[in-house]
């Protein structure tokens, strides 16, 4: 079935048109809810690494006696001092080649849906775990297990200012067709990266990667424990109130009866929250953290 039959024409573009609703369906960090330092530098010739200024926190002011010098007050200094960090994107990409054959044996239909849904989901899921991993990695506390050599999954606690997220390339998807192997050749890419903005804005919460494992195990007075040093240092929360804390498989299998027991009483409308990831991996609130479930967090060891 070359190239030039009006289905193949059709699902050529019906792909094209439908990966970036499909990534955006399906990939979890790169979420307003999440990060609220965005940049989107498609479409210019400005390189693929972005700098990004950061502004030292004030002090608190002092008590100075009338008629006194302010400025002899050393304590009351609050100078301006700007550093930056520097983002860069990296290109992610997926691929899926179809036969002729594949396509009149199982509809157009059926073949759009499986490679929208594979092209969209692989590179969703590179984004997720790169943005996971710029976490683990970030030289935040780790509030969690401490054992020498366990390992574990990094579980998150941020804030709309802990991660910055920049995207150099939206979402693509190229078609061609192979006429010496009758093929359709798909090829999907984004250039997009993270960085975490200060260690000091994250908090880590190391436990047992393996499901039901009786030891190692963080509890919610870890994750309390991490949204109290975050509150601490007037780390900014999701919504005012609470952070977003990412869990594994192994994590949730732990605390899910905490959490039932905690009951999820302030989680917001649904409707108002972003995309079906989003939507899929919310599972309550308790202790200052709105859960999310990812399979995607970084398993590292601990030092030995």
């Amino acid at each position: 079935m070359a190239v030039t039959s009006p289905d193949v024409v059709a699902l050529y573009s019906d792909i094209m048109g439908s990966l970036v609703p499909y990534y955006e369906d399906q990939v979890l960090l790169p979420n307003s809810s999440f990060i609220r330092n965005f940049y989107d530098i498609t479409g210019n010739g400005s390189g693929n690494t972005i700098k990004i200024p950061l502004v030292n926190a004030y002090t608190n002011g002092q008590t100075v006696a009338d008629g006194a010098s302010i400025s002899a007050v050393a304590a009351a200094q609050n100078d301006f001092i700007p550093t930056s960090v520097d983002l860069a994107m990296t290109k992610k990409g997926s691929w899926t080649d179809i036969t002729g054959e594949a396509v009149e044996d199982g509809s157009t239909s059926l073949v759009r849906n499986q490679v929208i849904s594979r092209l969209a989901g692989g590179i969703a899921q590179a984004i997720d775990i790169s943005g996971f991993a710029e976490l683990a990695g970030s030289g935040a506390t780790d509030y969690g297990n401490a054992t020498a050599s366990a390992t574990l999954e990094r579980n998150v606690v941020m804030g709309p200012d802990s991660l910055a997220y920049g995207v150099r390339r939206e979402p693509t998807v190229n078609a061609f067709y192979n006429n010496d192997k009758d093929q359709h050749e798909f090829r999907a890419t984004v250039r997009a990266g993270f960085k975490a903005l200060a260690a000091s804005r994250i908090a880590l919460v190391g436990s047992s990667n393996v499901i039901g494992q009786a030891t190692e195990n963080a509890d919610l007075a870890d994750f309390q424990k991490a949204v109290s040093n975050l509150r601490a240092g007037n780390v900014p929360s999701m919504d005012g109130s609470m952070y977003a804390a990412f869990i594994g498989p192994a994590t949730e299998y732990k605390l899910v009866t905490e959490l039932n027991h905690a009951g999820a009483v302030n989680i917001p409308s649904l409707s108002e929250m972003g995309n079906q990831a989003l939507l899929t991996s919310i599972l309550g609130s308790a202790v200052g953290c709105m859960f999310f479930r990812t399979n995607n967090l970084t398993v590292s060891d601990n030092p030995a």
